[in-house]
């Protein structure tokens, strides 16, 4: 028997709560190392990266496996569907091999991350826990980010913006043919089917949404490498 069905909303106590939770969580985890060296205990920044991405990976894992067994979803709504589903497994794979190019798709991806956190994209869930889980493992997308900047010292680059852009718009195509192959399930992947959020809706039709929502998000992209434009490296 299901336990009684909560609906999400917006700036709810829940949604407070584990936004405070998940960032506090994440703060942790990025200054450990610094708290680590007050007390003499010298951590490894590489070694500490990788298990952050193995933790990383490890709530992603984790968030799909609560979503089907506890939030009783379809296999197909809880793989590789929308922005953030993507942006955090690159996000792991970044702090294990601390490789340049996946740190610069992280950061550009990151944005996904912060629209989660503050409008979730939770509609219900049966257990608090589900949100916890939901808002930490997008929380940790920003710990990778942190981390490459100050501990790791990556750079943004224009090939990093570049790479990212045809990253974007080879999971639009990717979320076209998902939502085809699985429209049985009413997938919304990458938003391509449904608004992605009730407040944009007055824009009709509805292909001009999804230009809309393609062109904003690399415009969002093109806004987060402004302030690189003038010391990457070409």
């Amino acid at each position: 028997m299901k336990p009684e069905i909560k609906y999400f909303s917006y700036f709810s106590e829940i949604h407070l709560y584990t936004f405070i939770v998940s960032v506090s969580f994440s703060v942790f985890l990025f200054f450990f190392p610094k708290i680590s060296e007050k007390i003499n205990i010298k951590i490894n920044y590489k070694k500490y990266s990788t298990f952050l991405g193995i933790l990383t990976l490890s709530s992603k894992i984790l968030d799909s496996i609560y979503r089907i067994v506890y939030q009783y979803e379809p296999l197909s709504n809880v793989t590789l569907v929308h922005l953030c589903n993507f942006a955090v497994v690159f996000a792991g794979l970044y702090l294990i091999t601390k490789n340049e190019t996946l740190f610069n798709i992280t950061y550009f991806l990151s944005f996904g991350a912060a629209f989660a956190l503050v409008l979730p994209g939770v509609t219900y869930y049966y257990r608090p826990t589900y949100v916890y889980i939901f808002m930490i493992t997008h929380a940790l997308e920003f710990v990778a980010v942190f981390y490459g900047f100050y501990y790791l010292k990556n750079k943004i680059t224009f090939k990093g913006f570049r790479n990212s852009c045809i990253i974007l718009l080879c999971m639009f195509l990717y979320a076209a043919i998902y939502n085809y192959i699985f429209r049985a399930d009413n997938i919304n992947a990458m938003f391509l089917n449904d608004y992605i959020a009730p407040m944009i809706s007055f824009i009709k039709p509805f292909w001009l949404y999804r230009i809309v929502l393609i062109s904003t998000m690399i415009f969002i992209m093109y806004l987060m490498y402004i302030p690189f434009t003038k010391k990457v490296k070409k």
